[in-house]
Protein backbone atom coordinates (compact mmCIF):
# COMPACT_ATOMS: atom_id res chain seq x y z
CA UNK A 1 0.00 0.00 0.00
CA UNK A 2 1.01 3.40 -0.82
CA UNK A 3 1.64 5.44 2.41
CA UNK A 4 0.06 9.38 2.94
CA UNK A 5 1.91 12.36 2.44
CA UNK A 6 0.96 15.19 4.73
CA UNK A 7 -1.11 17.71 2.74
CA UNK A 8 -4.47 17.12 0.29
CA UNK A 9 -5.13 18.13 -3.08
CA UNK A 10 -8.56 19.74 -4.68
CA UNK A 11 -8.91 17.45 -7.76
CA UNK A 12 -11.74 16.75 -10.21
CA UNK A 13 -13.29 13.25 -9.67
CA UNK A 14 -16.49 11.01 -10.88
CA UNK A 15 -19.16 10.63 -7.79
CA UNK A 16 -20.50 7.25 -8.74
CA UNK A 17 -23.07 4.88 -6.57
CA UNK A 18 -20.60 2.24 -4.69
CA UNK A 19 -22.42 -0.83 -7.07
CA UNK A 20 -20.99 0.22 -9.81
CA UNK A 21 -17.44 1.48 -8.45
CA UNK A 22 -15.38 -1.13 -9.71
CA UNK A 23 -16.92 -0.87 -13.07
CA UNK A 24 -16.19 3.06 -13.41
CA UNK A 25 -12.65 2.78 -11.87
CA UNK A 26 -11.88 -0.09 -14.00
CA UNK A 27 -12.90 2.04 -16.88
CA UNK A 28 -11.25 5.40 -15.91
CA UNK A 29 -7.71 2.94 -15.46
CA UNK A 30 -8.02 1.60 -19.10
CA UNK A 31 -8.09 4.90 -20.39
CA UNK A 32 -5.51 6.55 -18.10
CA UNK A 33 -7.79 9.46 -16.98
CA UNK A 34 -7.56 7.62 -13.24
CA UNK A 35 -5.52 9.57 -10.84
CA UNK A 36 -3.60 7.33 -8.86
CA UNK A 37 -1.09 9.19 -6.56
CA UNK A 38 -4.09 10.22 -4.49
CA UNK A 39 -6.36 7.88 -2.18
CA UNK A 40 -9.57 7.47 -3.47
CA UNK A 41 -12.45 7.74 -0.58
CA UNK A 42 -15.98 6.86 -0.19
CA UNK A 43 -19.12 7.84 2.20
CA UNK A 44 -22.19 5.65 2.59
CA UNK A 45 -23.12 5.61 -0.90
CA UNK A 46 -21.07 6.75 -3.01
CA UNK A 47 -17.31 6.43 -4.13
CA UNK A 48 -15.42 9.60 -5.38
CA UNK A 49 -12.94 8.54 -8.19
CA UNK A 50 -9.88 11.03 -8.76
CA UNK A 51 -9.30 11.81 -11.76
CA UNK A 52 -6.29 13.48 -13.69
CA UNK A 53 -8.58 15.98 -15.36
CA UNK A 54 -11.98 17.06 -16.34
CA UNK A 55 -13.30 14.36 -18.76
CA UNK A 56 -15.24 15.63 -22.16
CA UNK A 57 -18.66 14.96 -23.10
CA UNK A 58 -17.65 11.98 -25.22
CA UNK A 59 -15.53 10.30 -22.30
CA UNK A 60 -18.60 11.40 -19.30
CA UNK A 61 -20.81 9.04 -22.35
CA UNK A 62 -17.94 5.95 -22.32
CA UNK A 63 -17.40 5.52 -18.79
CA UNK A 64 -21.45 6.24 -18.20
CA UNK A 65 -20.68 8.46 -15.66
CA UNK A 66 -23.22 10.20 -13.35
CA UNK A 67 -21.42 13.43 -11.51
CA UNK A 68 -18.47 15.26 -11.77
CA UNK A 69 -17.38 17.62 -8.86
CA UNK A 70 -14.56 18.56 -7.46
CA UNK A 71 -12.89 17.24 -3.50
CA UNK A 72 -10.62 17.40 -1.73
CA UNK A 73 -8.26 14.00 -2.00
CA UNK A 74 -4.87 12.65 0.69
CA UNK A 75 -1.99 12.48 -1.27
CA UNK A 76 -0.38 9.51 -1.23
CA UNK A 77 3.74 8.90 -1.02
CA UNK A 78 5.38 7.45 -4.60
CA UNK A 79 6.17 4.04 -3.84
CA UNK A 80 9.18 1.61 -5.61
CA UNK A 81 8.56 0.23 -8.79
CA UNK A 82 9.91 -2.92 -10.77
CA UNK A 83 12.56 -0.86 -12.23
CA UNK A 84 13.87 0.84 -8.89
CA UNK A 85 14.13 -2.46 -7.40
CA UNK A 86 15.09 -4.93 -10.64
CA UNK A 87 17.21 -2.67 -12.25
CA UNK A 88 15.24 -2.53 -15.38
CA UNK A 89 11.53 -2.73 -16.53
CA UNK A 90 10.29 -6.50 -17.03
CA UNK A 91 7.75 -7.46 -19.28
CA UNK A 92 4.94 -9.27 -17.79
CA UNK A 93 1.46 -9.34 -17.01
CA UNK A 94 -0.94 -10.19 -13.53
CA UNK A 95 -3.53 -12.96 -13.54
CA UNK A 96 -5.43 -13.22 -10.69
CA UNK A 97 -2.77 -13.16 -8.26
CA UNK A 98 -0.52 -14.90 -10.63
CA UNK A 99 2.26 -12.96 -12.76
CA UNK A 100 3.76 -14.12 -15.83
CA UNK A 101 6.97 -13.14 -17.74
CA UNK A 102 6.32 -12.35 -20.83
CA UNK A 103 10.02 -11.91 -21.85
CA UNK A 104 12.87 -13.90 -21.97
CA UNK A 105 15.70 -13.67 -19.25
CA UNK A 106 18.60 -14.90 -17.78
CA UNK A 107 17.98 -17.01 -14.30
CA UNK A 108 19.41 -14.22 -12.04
CA UNK A 109 16.81 -11.82 -13.46
CA UNK A 110 14.31 -14.18 -13.70
CA UNK A 111 14.97 -14.27 -9.83
CA UNK A 112 15.60 -10.92 -9.41
CA UNK A 113 12.02 -9.83 -11.11
CA UNK A 114 9.97 -12.50 -9.40
CA UNK A 115 11.71 -11.31 -5.68
CA UNK A 116 10.94 -7.59 -6.13
CA UNK A 117 7.53 -8.95 -7.83
CA UNK A 118 6.23 -10.40 -4.40
CA UNK A 119 7.49 -8.22 -2.39
CA UNK A 120 6.19 -4.96 -4.06
CA UNK A 121 2.73 -6.62 -4.98
CA UNK A 122 1.63 -8.65 -1.67
CA UNK A 123 -1.64 -9.33 -3.80
CA UNK A 124 1.06 -11.78 -6.24
CA UNK A 125 1.20 -15.62 -5.05
CA UNK A 126 2.90 -17.05 -7.55
CA UNK A 127 5.15 -15.88 -10.33
CA UNK A 128 5.74 -18.10 -13.63
CA UNK A 129 7.38 -18.01 -16.73
CA UNK A 130 6.13 -18.66 -20.54
CA UNK A 131 8.05 -21.94 -21.56
CA UNK A 132 5.66 -22.17 -25.12
CA UNK A 133 3.76 -20.04 -27.57
CA UNK A 134 -0.41 -20.58 -27.46
CA UNK A 135 -1.30 -24.09 -29.52
CA UNK A 136 -3.71 -26.63 -30.79
CA UNK A 137 -7.14 -25.72 -30.81
CA UNK A 138 -7.53 -25.58 -26.98
CA UNK A 139 -5.27 -22.42 -27.18
CA UNK A 140 -3.25 -23.45 -24.09
CA UNK A 141 0.24 -22.92 -23.25
CA UNK A 142 3.21 -24.63 -21.04
CA UNK A 143 4.74 -22.18 -18.05
CA UNK A 144 6.97 -22.77 -15.45
CA UNK A 145 7.15 -21.51 -12.26
CA UNK A 146 9.24 -19.04 -10.64
CA UNK A 147 8.56 -18.34 -6.93
CA UNK A 148 5.84 -18.33 -4.74
CA UNK A 149 2.75 -21.26 -4.79
CA UNK A 150 2.95 -24.11 -6.70
CA UNK A 151 -0.23 -24.04 -8.46
CA UNK A 152 -1.37 -22.69 -11.88
CA UNK A 153 -4.72 -21.86 -10.84
CA UNK A 154 -5.94 -18.30 -9.86
CA UNK A 155 -9.13 -16.17 -9.72
CA UNK A 156 -8.84 -12.79 -11.86
CA UNK A 157 -11.15 -9.84 -11.30
CA UNK A 158 -12.18 -7.55 -14.02
CA UNK A 159 -15.02 -4.66 -14.12
CA UNK A 160 -17.08 -6.21 -11.72
CA UNK A 161 -16.89 -9.86 -12.76
CA UNK A 162 -14.83 -12.78 -11.30
CA UNK A 163 -13.59 -15.83 -13.05
CA UNK A 164 -11.62 -18.32 -12.02
CA UNK A 165 -9.14 -20.63 -14.30
CA UNK A 166 -6.12 -22.48 -14.59
CA UNK A 167 -3.28 -20.54 -17.02
CA UNK A 168 -1.96 -23.95 -18.59
CA UNK A 169 -5.41 -25.24 -19.11
CA UNK A 170 -7.37 -22.49 -20.74
CA UNK A 171 -6.44 -19.20 -22.82
CA UNK A 172 -6.95 -15.83 -20.98
CA UNK A 173 -5.39 -12.36 -22.36
CA UNK A 174 -5.73 -10.02 -19.37
CA UNK A 175 -5.02 -7.11 -21.84
CA UNK A 176 -8.38 -7.68 -23.46
CA UNK A 177 -10.47 -6.36 -20.42
CA UNK A 178 -11.01 -2.98 -21.72
CA UNK A 179 -11.69 -4.14 -25.19
CA UNK A 180 -14.42 -6.58 -23.43
CA UNK A 181 -15.93 -3.76 -21.58
CA UNK A 182 -16.04 -1.62 -24.64
CA UNK A 183 -18.23 -4.14 -26.35
CA UNK A 184 -20.52 -4.76 -22.96
CA UNK A 185 -20.69 -0.92 -22.88
CA UNK A 186 -22.94 -1.59 -26.20
CA UNK A 187 -25.42 -3.27 -24.91
CA UNK A 188 -28.91 -1.69 -23.79
CA UNK A 189 -29.46 -2.86 -20.36
CA UNK A 190 -33.27 -3.90 -21.10
CA UNK A 191 -33.10 -4.98 -24.62
CA UNK A 192 -33.33 -8.24 -25.52
CA UNK A 193 -30.56 -9.80 -27.65
CA UNK A 194 -29.73 -13.42 -28.67
CA UNK A 195 -26.06 -13.20 -28.40
CA UNK A 196 -23.32 -15.92 -29.39
CA UNK A 197 -20.17 -16.28 -28.17
CA UNK A 198 -17.80 -18.64 -30.73
CA UNK A 199 -14.50 -18.86 -28.92
CA UNK A 200 -16.24 -18.43 -25.61
CA UNK A 201 -13.11 -19.75 -23.16
CA UNK A 202 -13.96 -19.26 -19.47
CA UNK A 203 -16.15 -16.66 -20.02
CA UNK A 204 -14.08 -13.44 -20.31
CA UNK A 205 -16.54 -11.88 -22.63
CA UNK A 206 -19.75 -13.82 -21.68
CA UNK A 207 -20.18 -13.37 -18.35
CA UNK A 208 -19.70 -9.19 -18.87
CA UNK A 209 -22.21 -9.13 -21.58
CA UNK A 210 -25.05 -11.57 -19.67
CA UNK A 211 -23.85 -8.70 -16.30
CA UNK A 212 -24.72 -5.75 -18.60
CA UNK A 213 -27.76 -7.14 -20.10
CA UNK A 214 -29.74 -8.95 -17.78
CA UNK A 215 -33.12 -9.30 -20.11
CA UNK A 216 -30.92 -10.62 -22.95
CA UNK A 217 -29.37 -14.59 -23.32
CA UNK A 218 -25.54 -15.59 -24.08
CA UNK A 219 -24.76 -18.89 -25.57
CA UNK A 220 -21.02 -19.36 -24.81
CA UNK A 221 -19.03 -22.00 -27.13
CA UNK A 222 -15.86 -23.17 -26.51
CA UNK A 223 -14.51 -26.45 -27.72
CA UNK A 224 -12.03 -26.82 -24.76
CA UNK A 225 -13.44 -29.17 -22.23
CA UNK A 226 -11.07 -27.50 -19.49
CA UNK A 227 -12.72 -24.29 -20.83
CA UNK A 228 -16.14 -25.36 -20.43
CA UNK A 229 -15.66 -26.85 -17.02
CA UNK A 230 -14.66 -23.28 -15.68
CA UNK A 231 -17.13 -21.18 -17.76
CA UNK A 232 -20.07 -23.32 -16.10
CA UNK A 233 -18.05 -22.49 -12.58
CA UNK A 234 -17.76 -18.97 -12.97
CA UNK A 235 -21.12 -18.42 -14.33
CA UNK A 236 -22.16 -19.39 -10.40
CA UNK A 237 -19.45 -17.33 -9.22
CA UNK A 238 -20.87 -14.37 -11.18
CA UNK A 239 -24.58 -15.41 -10.13
CA UNK A 240 -25.66 -15.15 -13.98
CA UNK A 241 -28.68 -16.68 -14.93
CA UNK A 242 -28.67 -16.03 -18.73
CA UNK A 243 -25.69 -17.77 -19.90
CA UNK A 244 -25.86 -21.54 -21.72
CA UNK A 245 -22.23 -23.16 -21.53
CA UNK A 246 -21.60 -25.38 -24.90
CA UNK A 247 -19.09 -27.56 -25.58
CA UNK A 248 -18.13 -28.27 -29.31
CA UNK A 249 -16.27 -27.37 -32.65
CA UNK A 250 -18.32 -24.55 -33.83
CA UNK A 251 -17.84 -25.96 -37.20
CA UNK A 252 -20.13 -29.11 -36.31
CA UNK A 253 -22.64 -27.55 -33.66
CA UNK A 254 -22.95 -24.25 -36.04
CA UNK A 255 -26.24 -25.53 -37.47
CA UNK A 256 -27.91 -25.69 -34.17
CA UNK A 257 -27.68 -21.93 -33.96
CA UNK A 258 -28.36 -21.23 -37.29
CA UNK A 259 -30.62 -17.86 -37.76
CA UNK A 260 -30.63 -17.27 -34.12
CA UNK A 261 -27.84 -14.55 -32.99
CA UNK A 262 -28.48 -10.68 -32.78
CA UNK A 263 -24.46 -10.47 -31.98
CA UNK A 264 -21.75 -12.56 -32.43
CA UNK A 265 -18.73 -12.01 -31.01
CA UNK A 266 -15.65 -14.02 -33.21
CA UNK A 267 -12.36 -13.67 -30.43
CA UNK A 268 -10.06 -16.04 -32.86
CA UNK A 269 -7.73 -12.93 -33.71
CA UNK A 270 -4.94 -15.84 -35.63
CA UNK A 271 -8.21 -18.02 -37.87
CA UNK A 272 -11.83 -16.13 -36.98
CA UNK A 273 -11.94 -15.46 -40.76
CA UNK A 274 -12.09 -19.04 -41.20
CA UNK A 275 -15.16 -19.00 -38.97
CA UNK A 276 -17.03 -17.02 -40.97
CA UNK A 277 -19.82 -18.75 -43.26
CA UNK A 278 -20.70 -20.09 -39.91
CA UNK A 279 -21.28 -16.58 -38.65
CA UNK A 280 -22.95 -15.34 -40.87
CA UNK A 281 -25.39 -18.36 -40.82
CA UNK A 282 -25.78 -18.42 -37.04
CA UNK A 283 -27.18 -14.26 -37.31
CA UNK A 284 -31.37 -13.80 -38.07
CA UNK A 285 -32.18 -13.31 -41.41
CA UNK A 286 -32.89 -9.42 -40.55
CA UNK A 287 -28.85 -9.52 -39.28
CA UNK A 288 -27.16 -8.32 -36.71
CA UNK A 289 -23.74 -7.79 -35.35
CA UNK A 290 -20.30 -9.12 -35.23
CA UNK A 291 -17.24 -8.01 -33.14
CA UNK A 292 -14.27 -9.56 -35.30
CA UNK A 293 -11.02 -10.00 -34.09
CA UNK A 294 -7.92 -10.11 -36.76
CA UNK A 295 -4.42 -10.50 -36.41
CA UNK A 296 -2.20 -8.42 -38.97
CA UNK A 297 0.78 -7.34 -39.76
CA UNK A 298 2.42 -3.73 -41.75
CA UNK A 299 5.83 -2.56 -42.15
CA UNK A 300 6.86 0.83 -42.05
CA UNK A 301 8.57 2.18 -45.38
CA UNK A 302 11.53 3.83 -45.53
CA UNK A 303 11.37 7.36 -43.50
CA UNK A 304 7.50 6.38 -42.68
CA UNK A 305 6.06 7.24 -39.02
CA UNK A 306 5.21 3.96 -36.98
CA UNK A 307 1.78 4.81 -36.28
CA UNK A 308 1.61 4.66 -40.16
CA UNK A 309 1.79 0.79 -39.49
CA UNK A 310 -1.18 0.81 -37.18
CA UNK A 311 -3.44 2.53 -39.76
CA UNK A 312 -2.10 -0.17 -42.61
CA UNK A 313 -3.06 -2.74 -40.00
CA UNK A 314 -6.61 -1.34 -39.71
CA UNK A 315 -6.87 -1.26 -43.69
CA UNK A 316 -5.40 -5.23 -44.25
CA UNK A 317 -8.10 -5.85 -41.69
CA UNK A 318 -11.30 -4.16 -42.88
CA UNK A 319 -10.16 -5.19 -46.73
CA UNK A 320 -9.91 -8.75 -45.68
CA UNK A 321 -13.18 -8.86 -43.82
CA UNK A 322 -14.71 -7.28 -46.81
CA UNK A 323 -13.65 -9.96 -48.77
CA UNK A 324 -14.39 -12.80 -47.37
CA UNK A 325 -17.62 -11.05 -46.49
CA UNK A 326 -18.36 -10.41 -50.06
CA UNK A 327 -17.03 -14.12 -51.11
CA UNK A 328 -19.77 -15.36 -48.88
CA UNK A 329 -22.55 -13.64 -50.82
CA UNK A 330 -23.27 -10.83 -47.80
CA UNK A 331 -20.84 -8.18 -49.26
CA UNK A 332 -23.88 -5.88 -50.24
CA UNK A 333 -25.27 -5.73 -46.85
CA UNK A 334 -22.67 -5.20 -44.36
CA UNK A 335 -21.47 -1.75 -42.69
CA UNK A 336 -18.13 -1.05 -41.30
CA UNK A 337 -18.99 0.96 -38.12
CA UNK A 338 -15.42 0.57 -36.58
CA UNK A 339 -12.28 -0.89 -37.19
CA UNK A 340 -9.29 -0.09 -34.45
CA UNK A 341 -5.85 -1.15 -32.84
CA UNK A 342 -7.66 -3.64 -30.00
CA UNK A 343 -3.66 -4.61 -28.93
CA UNK A 344 -0.40 -4.80 -29.90
CA UNK A 345 0.78 -8.41 -30.65
CA UNK A 346 4.07 -8.11 -31.95
CA UNK A 347 6.53 -5.67 -33.36
CA UNK A 348 4.59 -4.33 -36.08
CA UNK A 349 1.42 -6.86 -35.52
CA UNK A 350 -1.45 -5.59 -34.10
CA UNK A 351 -4.81 -7.17 -32.73
CA UNK A 352 -7.28 -5.30 -34.67
CA UNK A 353 -11.03 -5.48 -33.62
CA UNK A 354 -13.77 -4.78 -36.13
CA UNK A 355 -17.67 -4.24 -35.16
CA UNK A 356 -19.86 -4.83 -38.36
CA UNK A 357 -23.62 -4.75 -39.06
CA UNK A 358 -25.03 -6.78 -41.09
CA UNK A 359 -28.33 -6.16 -42.40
Amino acid sequence: MKSMKSGAEHVPCVKVEKIRGEDIRSALKDRNLLRTDVRITSDDKFVYLPLIRALTEDEIRGIGAEELLRRDFAVLEERKSIEDTAGFKPSYEVIGDIAVLTEVLNEREEQLVAQALMDLHKNIKVVAKRISPVEGVFRTRKLELIAGENRTETIHREHGCTYKLDLEKVYFNPRLAGERNRVAAQLERTKEEEIIDMFAGVGAFSIQLAKRAPQSHVTAIDINPDAIRYLEENIRLNGVRNIDAVEGDIKEIYVKFRNTADRIIMNLPKSAYLFLHEALSMLKPQGGIIHFYDLESAYPEEGEEKHKTVEKAITKAKEKFMAQVQELGRGESVEIQEARKVKPYAPYAYIIGIDAAIT
